[in-house]
């Protein structure tokens, strides 16, 4: 038989709490916060990211707004997204072009095994982004990061604690 100990708001069992905490007022306030932050991510990535005529960013941008207050950031919009962020070439498996066919799963330079004239990683442009660069939500992170998490402290109610 275990032992139950009742408190007000919580119980006791055999030396294990349950807590049950209502944080319904802190809803709102916990949402703006995921929504900042989001926002915070993207804008912040931009300076990072390959730019030659924008479109790239600017689907990045209506993706990631998109979904802006979910938690989720979408770093790399389609169809060239992925490789972009990797820095890494890809080229059709069948005939080693970067130009891949219709529903062609492209793969990595290093994972084809053909002969192939692409070179294994990207080289970006650095005008107008002169830190463009591979994996720019980490640069950004490396580089914001405290930034965030002090405004979404800051909106979530909060912000002295942890400093």
């Amino acid at each position: 038989m275990s032992k139950i100990h009742h408190f007000k708001g919580f119980s006791v069992v055999d030396g294990y709490m349950k807590i049950k905490l209502n944080m319904d007022r802190f809803s709102r306030q916990y949402q703006e916060a995921q929504y900042l932050l989001d926002g915070m991510v993207m804008d912040s990535m931009i300076e990072f990211m390959p730019m030659i005529s924008g479109d790239f960013i600017d689907r990045t941008r209506v993706k990631s707004t998109s979904m802006q207050g979910t938690g989720f950031v979408c770093a790399a919009a389609e169809p060239y997204g992925r490789f972009l962020y990797f820095g890494k070439t890809m080229v059709d498996p069948a005939t080693g072009s970067t130009w891949a066919r219709h529903d062609a799963e492209k793969v990595l330079v290093s994972q084809y095994s053909g002969k192939t004239n692409a070179k294994e990683n990207l080289q970006y442009t650095k005008s107008p982004h002169t830190q463009a660069q591979a994996e720019w939500f980490d640069a950004a992170k490396r580089q914001y990061g405290n930034t965030w998490i002090r405004k979404v402290k800051a909106q979530a109610g909060g912000g002295r604690h942890g400093r």
